[in-house]
C-alpha cells in the first residue's frame, strides 16, 4: 500500500487508460446472484472523498444497468493490450438478457478477493470496486455538440462510482 492505496492503483493506471478506449469489461453480480459483463470504453480512475475510485458509465437501456442497480459492487477487468478482441466485441454488442456472454465469449470467471462480483481470469489487470455513489447525467448540462454526437436518441448514462477496494494483476494465468 502507498498512502493507503494499493500499489496497482498507481502502477497500472496507465495500462487501464491505454486499454479503456479499446474496451475493458465491467462485471457485476447482483444481489439475486445474476452475473453479467459488458464492454465499456468510457470511465475514470482517480480519487474522490479520499478514496481511489473508478467511475463507469452505463446507459439505462443496458441489462448491466439493471444489475448494477441491485448490486453492491462491480469489477473492472482489463485485458492485456490488444488481446480478447472477439470477447470484447461479444460483451459490447450482445445482451446478457439474450445470451450467456461468458460462455459465448469463452471467458473464465473467478471469485474476487473482496467483493461479490467475480473477475474475468482471462484478463491481466483487475479492480474490485464497492459502490459508493450513483449519478445520472443531466442532459441540459451536456454541450450540444456532444449531445448530437453521442445522444441522438437521448439515451444518456448513469455514472457508477466504485471505491477501489482491491487491485491486482494475475500473473501467468489465462491471459495473453
Amino acid at each position: 500500500m502507498i498512502d493507503g492505496y494499493h500499489e496497482t492503483f498507481y502502477q497500472d493506471g496507465e495500462k487501464l487508460l491505454k486499454q479503456l478506449p479499446k474496451g475493458v469489461f465491467i462485471t457485476v453480480r447482483d444481489r439475486r446472484g445474476e452475473t453479467n459483463t459488458m464492454t465499456i470504453a468510457w470511465g475514470h480512475i482517480g480519487v474522490i472523498w479520499g478514496r481511489p475510485t473508478f467511475i463507469a458509465y452505463v446507459r439505462y437501456s443496458r441489462h448491466t444497468y439493471d444489475l448494477l442497480l441491485n448490486a453492491d459492487d462491480y469489477t473492472i477487468n482489463v485485458p492485456a493490450y490488444g488481446t480478447l478482441k472477439q470477447a470484447l466485441k461479444v460483451a459490447g454488442t450482445e445482451s446478457g438478457r439474450d445470451i450467456d456472454k461468458f460462455k459465448t465469449a469463452n471467458l473464465t470467471l473467478r471469485e474476487a478477493n473482496k467483493v461479490n462480483s467475480p473477475i474475468i481470469a482471462d484478463c491481466e489487470l483487475h479492480y474490485e470496486c464497492r459502490m459508493i455513489y450513483r449519478q445520472t447525467q443531466e442532459p441540459a448540462l451536456i454541450d450540444e455538440r456532444i449531445k448530437e454526437r453521442y445522444y441522438p436518441q437521448h439515451d444518456t448514462h448513469i455514472m457508477f462510482f466504485g471505491e477501489i477496494v482491491d487491485s491486482y494483476r494475475l500473473k501467468g494465468e489465462n491471459h495473453g
